[in-house]
């Protein structure tokens, strides 16, 4: 018995000058509404730490052929430095219906590469629980009370 799983990505990508675009890469040579905005189809493949539970600074990279749409979204985007990625994982029922509770990613544009064959877009997730400005706040009396002697903090 063979058992048919379908997942579809769509991605969403803002780049530095404002363009907004939107992709999936499921439903071939037809366009898909998801959340209210029409996804077009572009073969793209996701690498990396799609989902966390640990808060680390994920890399992701996007893998598109390079195509002319795929250079674009580089040279738009300041060679991706500046860009947005928000990318949705769903399943897909036989009859082509989105099925919903799965996982959304968000992301922030660390750089591109490209050669001949491949545009990769390099993404890191955008929550770092390990940098300094996390969670972006002084320990005060105001929002860890007394600090205690030993090194155990309560964020209020």
């Amino acid at each position: 018995m063979t058992v048919e799983i379908r997942i579809c990505q769509f991605l969403s990508l803002y780049t530095a000058d404002g363009g907004s675009y939107h992709y999936q890469n499921f439903f071939v040579k037809e366009s898909k509404s998801f959340g209210g905005t029409s996804y077009s189809f572009a073969p793209f493949q996701v690498e990396g730490g799609v989902s966390s539970l640990n808060a680390d600074n994920d890399q992701l990279q996007v893998l598109f052929p390079a195509t002319e749409y795929a250079i674009r979204l580089v040279e738009q985007g300041n060679g991706n430095r500046k860009s947005r990625l928000e990318l949705f994982t769903r399943f897909i029922n036989e009859n082509g219906g989105v099925l919903t509770g799965s996982h959304d990613g968000y992301f922030v544009g660390t750089g591109a590469a490209f050669n001949d064959d491949t545009v990769e877009l390099r993404f890191r997730s955008a929550i770092d629980g390990i940098t300094q400005n996390m969670p972006a706040r002084k320990l005060s009396r105001e929002n860890v009370g007394i600090l205690p002697l030993e090194s155990q903090l309560n964020l209020r």
